[in-house]
This record gives C-alpha cells, sequence and structure tokens, in this order.
C-alpha cells in the first residue's frame, strides 16, 4: 500500500504547459487500461475551454462582456456546469480524476471545491493543476492531506504509478 497522498497538485507557473501535460497523463493512463475523469483545460484566444473526459462535452468558461468591459469573465453558470460534470465523473468512480483548475474561485470556497472534497473521502487519486499565484489558497485548503509536484511529467507519472489502484496496477512507464 502507497503511503504517498491520493490527492495531488501540479504547482505551475504562467508559460508552462500543464494543460498538455494533463492531456499526454490522461492519455498514457487510458492507454493502460485505466479509467480516467474529470476535466481538462484548453486555452484558446480570449477564452478558456473545458472538456469533460468522460462525455467530450465542451464548455466555454468566459462570457463577453463588451469591448470596454472591465472585471472577471468568468462565467459562472458555466463553472458550475463544469462542476456537475466534474460530479458525475465522480460517480463514475474513475481510477485517476483530473481536475482542469484550483483557482481563486476555489480559493474563495467555491468552483471545485465540493469534488475536490468528495474525491479525497473517496480516495480516488485526483490530479489538480494549480497556478502559482493560487499556491497558498490550495495549502490553506489541502493543508497535509495532498502532495505537491512540480510542472514535470515524470513527477505527475510516479506520483500517479504511486497512487494507482493496486488491482490493476502496471507500470506504465
Amino acid at each position: 500500500m502507497s503511503l504517498r497522498p491520493k490527492l495531488a497538485a501540479i504547482i505551475f507557473e504562467d508559460g508552462e504547459p500543464i494543460d498538455a501535460l494533463f492531456a499526454r497523463l490522461r492519455n498514457m493512463v487510458a492507454e493502460k487500461g485505466f479509467r480516467v475523469g474529470g476535466l481538462l483545460q484548453e486555452p484558446c484566444g480570449e477564452s478558456v475551454f473545458v472538456t469533460h473526459i468522460d462525455s467530450g462535452k465542451r464548455i466555454d468558461l468566459m462570457q463577453n462582456l463588451g469591448a470596454c468591459a472591465e472585471g472577471c469573465r468568468l462565467d459562472t453558470a458555466a463553472l458550475a456546469e463544469a462542476a456537475g460534470l466534474l460530479a458525475q465523473s465522480l460517480d463514475a468512480a474513475p481510477d485517476l480524476l483530473l481536475v482542469s483548475r484550483f483557482g481563486r474561485v476555489e480559493a474563495e470556497g467555491g468552483g471545485f471545491l465540493n469534488e475536490i472534497g468528495a474525491a479525497s473521502l473517496a480516495e480516488i487519486p485526483t490530479l489538480i493543476a494549480v497556478s502559482a499565484k493560487w499556491a497558498a489558497g490550495w495549502r490553506a485548503f489541502s493543508g497535509d492531506c495532498a502532495e505537491t509536484l512540480p510542472c514535470a511529467f515524470e513527477a505527475a507519472l510516479a506520483w500517479w504509478e504511486a497512487a494507482a489502484p493496486r488491482r490493476r496496477f502496471a507500470p506504465l512507464s
């Protein structure tokens, strides 16, 4: 039995390829026969999309506020829809749950926080992308219950190999 936490966050800086890392890990784990659920994020021009791994549904998380508008463009209804899809992923009991981001909304107590907590309680291996600017909020939420990883595929893979369900585990490397 692994002593490594089933909950881990990759802390990344702006410009680091976190979304490509998540997509690569998802593909590698799925190719080995493990069930992967959750959300992948894809920045696209002025918008940010999340894709529900389980269904393929794609959601635009940003709203158009107009040409001269200032303020937060996050569409809270779209975020709530994405959280609902993440909850569906949890219900399917995946071998690995990927959570596209922990950010301002989660640091303030909303967003994907309930789903992250539920995954931790269910002991589902869960990997979360956390921007360095929200790392303190992540640590305040997770305390000693999560591992912190650098933004490196090898680190994510090593964590997964330790956290993977043993009933079907085969080394991925």
